[in-house]
């Protein structure tokens, strides 16, 4: 993957990150978890946080102008991690 580019990602990238990561959740649900608990994930679980994106720790893999992974971390005290 010659021409792909990694950088923080913007605000902007919210909708299409969101995107992905549903797809992604998705496939990789298929003959672990019903579809219905699938679809609890992607709307419950998973998703962008927007915190992250403001301490430009989460980050962005793009081509073809689309996001291809995405990914980050916080250096904030969690409840779990």
């Amino acid at each position: 993957m010659k021409d792909c580019r990694l950088r923080p990602a913007r605000p902007g990238d919210v909708p299409a990150l969101q995107a992905l990561i549903a797809r992604s959740a998705r496939a990789l649900s298929v003959g672990y978890y019903t579809a219905e608990q699938a679809e609890a994930a992607v709307r419950y679980v998973f998703g962008v946080d927007s915190q992250l994106i403001d301490d430009q720790t989460y980050f962005v893999i793009e081509a073809a102008g689309g996001p291809l992974a995405c990914g980050g971390w916080s250096r904030r005290r969690t409840l779990f991690g």
